[in-house]
C-alpha cells in the first residue's frame, strides 16, 4: 500500500488505478454536493472549469495519469454537466477553446503533458529544489537530460518525462531546436504551462464567430443554449425519436419539431422574431441560428449600445423560446407569444441598463 503525503499516494512501484481513488472520490464528492442544487448548464460548466479542474491540477503536475483514471474523470464530469448519461456533445469536442467551437474545458491528457513538461524543464535548468537535485544526482549522474535514457525499472514518472522530451525533440527536429523552443515557453518564474498546453493540445480550425456568442455581456446561460442550438444538439423531439414520443411541435401543434422549425419555421417563433426584428429595425430574415450569428458578426452598425442590444436580443430570444417550449411541455403552460415578446424586451432592457447604468 502506498503512503500518502499531502493527500497524494507515494510508492516505489507504479501506482494502480485504485491508488488514484482519492482523486476520483474527491471529484465525485464535489459533484454530489452540487447535484442537489439547481444549476444551469452554464453554472455546471463553470464549476467543472474552476473547481474540478483545479482539483485535477494538483495530481496532474505530479503523476502521468493513466487513461483509465482520465476516463473515470470524464464520465463524472460529463454526467454532471449534462445531468444525464446521454451527452449531446462529445467530451472531446467540449475540450477546445470557444473560438474553436468548444467550451474552454481543458483537455486532461494535454494539460497533464504540459504540467510534466514544466517538471522536465526544471530538471533541465537544475532548479533549486530537493527533488530536482535528487534526480540529477541519482538518475542523471552528471549526464545531460537530453541524452539520458531511462531504464525499465526507473519510475513511471521519469519514463514519461523521457517520452515527452523525445516527442519535443522529434517535433522540432533536434535537441538544440527543442531547447530553443522550450525557452520561448518560459518567463522569469520558469516554464509557463499555459503556453506549453497550447502547444500540446489538439486543435481545430478557428472560427471567430463561435467565440462571438460568448460575449461577456451575454448571460452565460443564454450563450450556452445558443451554442447548443447552433450545434443542433438541443433535445428537440426529432432527436428524441427513439423514445417514441409525439414529435409534434408544442408551440404550433402543427408540424414536427426540429431545431430549424422550432426557432424559425414555427408560426409561433416567426411571430416572436418579427416583433423583435421590428423593434430593432432589422429587415433581414434569418433561417438558421448560425446565419443569424454570422449576420450579427458582420453587421456591426450603429452605436455600441445598439450592437450589444442586438446580441442580447438574439441570445435572449433563443433562450426564451427554448424555455417557453419546455414550460409548455413540462409545466402545462399555454403558449403565449405576446407575453414572450414583452418578457424578452423587458429582459434586454434590464441587461442594457446593467451595462450602462449612467445612461445610454
Amino acid at each position: 500500500m502506498p503512503v500518502r503525503y499531502l493527500g497524494i499516494p507515494l510508492a516505489a512501484q507504479r501506482l494502480s488505478v485504485t491508488d488514484y481513488s482519492p482523486l476520483v472520490d474527491q471529484i465525485a464528492g464535489c459533484i454530489r454536493k452540487w447535484t442537489a442544487k439547481s444549476l444551469s448548464f452554464a453554472g455546471r460548466l463553470e464549476l467543472i472549469r474552476s473547481v474540478l479542474q483545479g482539483v485535477e491540477c494538483f495530481w496532474l503536475q505530479v503523476f502521468p495519469l493513466p487513461m483509465a483514471v482520465i476516463e473515470k474523470i470524464h464520465r463524472l464530469c460529463r454526467a454532471f454537466l449534462w445531468n444525464s448519461k446521454r451527452a449531446p456533445v462529445a467530451w472531446e469536442d467540449i475540450c477546445h477553446p470557444k473560438e474553436e467551437g468548444g467550451l474552454g474545458v481543458r483537455h486532461i491528457q494535454s494539460w497533464n503533458v504540459a504540467l510534466l513538461a514544466r517538471v522536465l524543464w526544471n530538471i533541465h535548468c537544475k532548479a533549486d529544489t530537493l527533488w530536482v537535485k535528487w534526480v540529477n544526482e541519482v538518475y542523471l549522474r552528471g549526464a545531460s537530460l537530453w541524452d539520458w535514457q531511462p531504464k525499465k525499472d526507473d519510475s513511471p514518472l521519469l519514463r514519461r518525462l523521457a517520452e515527452i522530451r523525445d516527442r519535443i525533440i522529434t517535433d522540432f527536429g533536434s535537441t538544440e531546436a527543442a531547447i530553443r523552443h522550450m525557452t520561448e515557453w518560459t518567463d522569469r518564474k520558469g516554464l509557463v504551462t499555459s503556453i506549453a498546453y497550447e502547444y500540446f493540445r489538439p486543435k481545430l480550425p478557428k472560427q471567430p464567430w463561435k467565440a462571438f456568442i460568448w460575449k461577456a455581456f451575454i448571460p452565460p446561460k443564454y450563450s450556452f443554449i445558443l451554442w447548443l442550438g447552433i450545434r443542433e444538439r438541443l433535445a428537440t423531439r426529432d432527436r428524441l425519436a427513439f423514445l417514441h414520443e409525439d414529435p409534434t411541435c408544442s408551440l404550433c401543434i402543427n408540424s414536427k419539431e426540429s431545431a430549424k422549425h422550432l426557432f424559425f419555421e414555427c408560426p409561433f417563433s416567426s411571430y416572436v422574431w418579427s416583433h423583435i426584428r421590428q423593434w430593432f429595425g432589422i429587415t433581414r430574415r434569418m433561417s438558421t441560428l448560425l446565419s443569424a450569428v454570422k449576420w450579427l458578426k458582420k453587421g456591426k452598425t450603429g452605436s455600441s449600445v445598439q450592437n450589444k442590444a442586438r446580441h442580447l436580443a438574439l441570445a435572449c430570444t433563443v433562450y426564451s423560446l427554448w424555455r417557453h417550449r419546455n414550460e409548455i411541455i413540462f409545466e402545462g403552460k399555454a403558449p403565449n407569444p405576446d407575453g414572450l415578446v414583452i418578457s424578452i424586451k423587458i429582459t434586454v432592457y434590464r441587461l442594457i441598463l446593467t451595462l450602462f447604468p449612467n445612461g445610454l
